[in-house]
């Protein structure tokens, strides 16, 4: 006996009379039952579905009710496997074998997202090749096998994972060296940090590739990494996890059309668009159901101007997203009347109509270290936190605050909360997670840029072939690309508060900054390269002393493997009427050692030295 329970889900004709429970328990010792109302599960026993009825996964209990929804009789394994892998998690196993269509490709994706199993049939073994080909298509599948290799395969998966139950490690525990060295390889290849999620959920995930290739421990896993360099991508794909499905959660989307979308348009009289930020899209049903209840909205109230930024920062996701093609199963919870209006059917699905694919912006973007949209009325950000740590949460959390409108709005998983950014947000509907932005006395800054970023090691050639091209943003106003342009062109700068700690850093500054072990920190001071942390101690303590701008001899730095004599430079803003009064502006001129020229500036005094010193 295997301790398994078995449900077998066939897409059947309404009025096909199924004879399958008879045929299977010709085939296996094991009692078979066809469900016919709701059943508590047990092991080594087979459970079938019955023609005209959707069956699901409630706790320890299969649940049978009529097909009444059209999502129901175009994609019933489909919700099976959905509410399977809530009900059960990583102990969830899927198989998907011959049939026709795309039924199962959809589900996967959540039973893959829980952390369970996922196994296709061969497609040359199968009769009907469309259901293990499709599942196989959109990269959930762990196993591609034949059918008698499955039982072993599955045998040996929840063998291995017994045996890490036994070993797993504290929840308190420091993380493993091999972890450790997991990430670093990981970074390496693809560029990619992950310094700022959950330890335990980052190890699940890597526990989970373990298991897979059936090593022995961790430790086993990181040779494995370093020694096949495909792995690292795999174990990205593993990390992002980039599922979805259009209007997830229906109660959430009712309370969103109800609650917020009347009130984004409610006496708007402003020409300016509509601004939605959908962060961690992943493959864009989610920012398209957001965007076909603002246009349907839009059109009420006869409004037209309206733009949605999708974001994520899995660029395969983003990609596909962007083509807007999806499957049947794919779209098996849009209603009829939408996929009228907003889909177009092609050979193997749907595909979104032009004029809500132009609505929506997609980029790649990464929510903890690239600059924020702007001026947003609403931001959709559903099930990422939930993989962040405390700070990070706090961070981005901080980043959506400063990126909406007075007044604007955010919505957050079911299992998140805006709890842990204290004052920022109003709770408008706890149950699906909506907030409202509060305005603040004084308004706080974006949170600053990850520095750790600038002692990345740069990435090997090999790992170039899955950076995206430059990727699009918002356009922008003249102002904006002057300001943009400046910073390009103009000398590497760095703008901090009185204080020293950095709010802005500009383009290549960051090779002036070196990050140390310990604490991390936004200390000037701290990050700035020994070799011209003398001269602009010195620069700041002059500037706020004689409130003038103050140019100091530099001191020779290698830069990018070249030897460069670096000029300091601080100047700081003074005009009373100024909102930036108070803070300073660090500007580095860098050239080659030989066309330095000697700095007219005087040597700094001992008195001068010893004062600047206590700006530490």
């Amino acid at each position: 006996a295997s301790g398994a329970a078995y449900v077998v889900v066939l897409h059947l004709s309404p009025e096909h009379e199924s004879r399958l429970a008879e045929v299977l328990q010709a085939t296996t010792p094991m009692p078979v039952e066809r469900v016919t109302e709701a059943t508590r599960v047990v092991p080594d026993r087979v459970y079938v579905i019955s023609p005209n009825t959707s069956l699901r996964m409630a706790g320890g209990m299969l649940t049978v009710s009529d097909v009444l929804r059209m999502e129901e009789r175009r994609a019933p394994v489909d919700i099976f496997f959905r509410t399977l892998a809530d009900a059960h998690g990583s102990d969830a196993v899927a198989i998907v074998l011959s049939g026709t269509g795309p039924n199962g490709s959809n589900g996967i994706k959540r039973v893959k997202e829980c952390g369970g199993l996922v196994i296709a049939q061969d497609p040359s073994e199968a009769e009907h090749d469309d259901m293990p080909r499709n599942s196989i298509e959109t990269g959930c599948v762990d196993y591609v096998l034949r059918v008698a290799e499955m039982p072993g395969r599955i045998a040996a998966y929840q063998a291995q994972r017994g045996h890490a139950a036994t070993a797993a490690p504290a929840a308190g525990d420091e993380p493993a060296p091999a972890l450790l060295d997991i990430l670093t390889a990981l970074r390496v290849r693809t560029g990619h940090d992950f310094s700022n999620y959950k330890t335990a959920t980052v190890q699940r995930r890597i526990e989970r590739r373990r298991h897979l290739h059936e090593l022995p421990d961790l430790p086993a896993y990181a040779r494995f990494v370093r020694q096949h360099p495909g792995e690292a991508m795999s174990l990205l794909q593993e990390l992002l996890i980039s599922v979805t499905h259009f209007f997830r959660d229906a109660p959430v989307f009712a309370a969103l059309e109800q609650h917020v979308v009347p009130r984004l348009f409610k006496g708007r009289t402003s020409p300016d668009h509509l601004r939605v930020w959908v962060a961690g899209c992943a493959t864009g049903e989610e920012a398209y159901s957001v965007a076909m209840l603002l246009a349907e909205a839009a059109e009420l109230a006869q409004e037209s101007a309206l733009q949605v930024f999708a974001t994520d920062l899995d660029e395969t996701a983003v990609a596909y997203a962007r083509d807007g093609f999806y499957t049947d199963a794919d779209v098996a919870d849009v209603s009829p009347e939408r996929l009228r209006r907003f889909f177009m059917r092609e050979p193997g699905g749907y595909r979104v109509k032009r004029d809500l694919r132009e609505s929506v912006l997609f980029a790649h973007h990464d929510v903890l270290k690239d600059p924020p949209f702007s001026h947003l009325d609403l931001v959709c950000c559903r099930n990422l936190l939930i993989y962040l740590n405390r700070a990070a949460q706090q961070s981005v959390l901080e980043t959506f605050h400063f990126a909406l409108n007075p007044g604007g709005y955010l919505l957050l998983g079911n299992s998140e909360t805006a709890d842990v950014s204290g004052e920022l947000f109003a709770t408008i509907d706890k149950n699906a997670q909506i907030y409202e932005r509060r305005t603040l006395a004084v308004r706080p800054l974006p949170p600053v840029p990850d520095l750790t970023a600038l002692q990345r090691v740069a990435l090997p050639p090999a790992a170039s072939q899955f950076r995206s091209p430059p990727r699009g943003a918002e356009r922008p106003s003249a102002a904006d690309l002057h300001f943009q342009l400046l910073e390009h062109l103009a000398p590497p700068s760095i703008v901090i508060n009185e204080d020293h700690q950095i709010v802005h850093v500009s383009p290549n500054a960051g090779e002036y900054l070196q990050v140390s072990g310990g604490e991390p920190s936004r200390d000037l001071m701290r990050l700035i390269r020994p070799e011209l942390r003398v001269d602009l101690r010195t620069a700041l303590y002059q500037a706020a002393r004689d409130r003038t701008t103050i140019e100091l001899r530099g001191a020779n730095v290698a830069v990018r493997g070249n030897l460069r004599h670096v000029r300091v430079s601080v100047r700081p803003v003074l005009r009373e009427s100024d909102p930036l009064r108070g803070f300073f502006i660090v500007l580095f001129d860098d050239r080659d050692v030989e066309a330095a020229v000697s700095s007219e500036v005087p040597p700094v005094t001992s008195a001068e030295a010893d004062a600047a010193a206590q700006l530490e």
